[in-house]
């Protein structure tokens, strides 16, 4: 479902780089991922650099399941609305669709709520790189669109790359460097997180 906003921009898709005036410190130097934006409804996405130290073999033995025999990524925090609730960011394989009922955020990655789809994924049955997050982020209707007027955020098309090959703590400056803006223009690095 790709839902356009007030100005014809659709953001399904795009990535929100939050600035260093939001100090709120769920959002702290986060990438989210958009995977929903309508005028009705608001707008749903997944945080994509904030790590839990959480492993996958962890959430999946606290399932029932066995641990996967091969190496799985990070858990990710996607966001902190809902943050016992899983979510798997995945790309879409050549071989047809994982999960029938996923959110196709473009026509290579996909967010699904499947148990089924992460046991598959981390087990290596489907092939493709994927995620856990757990949480997500959530906008009410106009919400997003006024913090992004108020400068918390800058919009970024999608790079699969930024969310599949940079490591998560480069992913807010890759993210910036996408869109040609200079991390070090914005803010001081060495500048510590909010409180």
């Amino acid at each position: 479902m790709y839902v356009m906003d007030d100005s014809g921009t659709s953001l399904v898709g795009r990535l929100l780089i939050a600035m260093p005036t939001l100090m709120d410190p769920n959002f702290w130097r986060t990438v989210v991922l958009l995977g929903v934006h309508s005028a009705d409804e608001g707008a749903f996405g997944l945080v994509i650099n904030r790590p839990l130290g959480v492993a996958i073999t962890d959430v999946l033995e606290e399932m029932g399941e066995d641990a996967p025999l091969h190496s799985c990524p990070e858990v990710l925090g996607g966001g902190p609305v809902e943050p016992t609730h899983g979510f798997v960011l995945y790309e879409r394989g050549s071989g047809g669709d994982v999960d029938e009922h996923a959110l196709y955020i473009d026509p290579a990655i996909a967010v699904s709520g499947s148990t089924e789809t992460l046991l598959g994924l981390a087990k290596g049955e489907l092939g493709g790189r994927f995620y856990l997050l757990l949480g997500y982020s959530g906008w009410a209707p106009g919400q997003l669109e006024r913090e992004i007027e108020e400068n918390a955020w800058l919009v970024a098309p999608l790079e699969s790359s930024i969310v599949f090959d940079v490591p998560h703590e480069d992913r807010w400056s890759a993210a910036l460097h996408s869109i040609g803006v200079d991390p070090g223009a914005l803010v001081d690095l060495g500048s510590t997180t909010p409180s």
